[in-house]
């Protein structure tokens, strides 16, 4: 009886070591709005968004890309939309993916951020909030660099960095 518990045991650990990681949610979105003669930030967003997708799935991680417009200008329903996105998928991970002008600072960045249970009345679990960052890579440059800037290298780059301190 003993030996078969342990057989049992042992079978149910090997079940959870192969079962598929949680996913991660990676979502870029624009923060500089189109200006006639300007870059297209949606474009370089989504270029780095989808470069840091492609490495973390080369790795064998389970993604799920969403880009967002530089038009589309509210936080707190994009906020709400992400989390009930990573709910329904069974994410437990947002990576945040951005690529923008500050002052005369190009930038691009990449955050993980850790998906926690947010608790309503009862102790009951109602939904997903976004806890501390687990990670942060940026690059700045300077703003002249946008119009040579090829962010797919830069993002493989990040989320290869991202890989090395997240290694499981």
């Amino acid at each position: 009886m003993r030996r078969k518990a342990i057989g049992l045991a042992l079978a149910l650990l090997a079940g959870l070591a192969q079962a598929d990681p949680p996913c991660m949610l990676v979502f870029g979105q624009g923060r500089n709005p189109p200006q006639p003669g300007g870059p297209d930030w949606d474009d370089l967003n989504q270029r780095f968004n989808a470069a840091v997708v492609s490495t973390l799935q080369a790795e064998g991680r389970q993604v799920h890309a969403k880009t967002i417009s530089s038009r589309e200008v509210d936080p707190q329903a994009t906020g709400v939309a992400l989390l009930a996105q990573a709910d329904q998928l069974g994410c437990s991970t947002l990576t945040e993916t951005t690529l923008f002008l500050d002052a005369q600072t190009l930038v691009l960045r990449l955050r993980v951020y850790p998906l926690l249970p947010e608790l309503g009345d009862g102790s009951t679990i109602v939904g997903l909030r976004i806890g501390t960052p687990v990670f942060v890579t940026q690059r700045e440059l300077s703003a002249t660099a946008v119009n040579r800037i090829k962010p797919e290298q830069l993002a493989a780059q990040m989320a290869t960095e991202y890989l090395q301190h997240d290694r499981r």
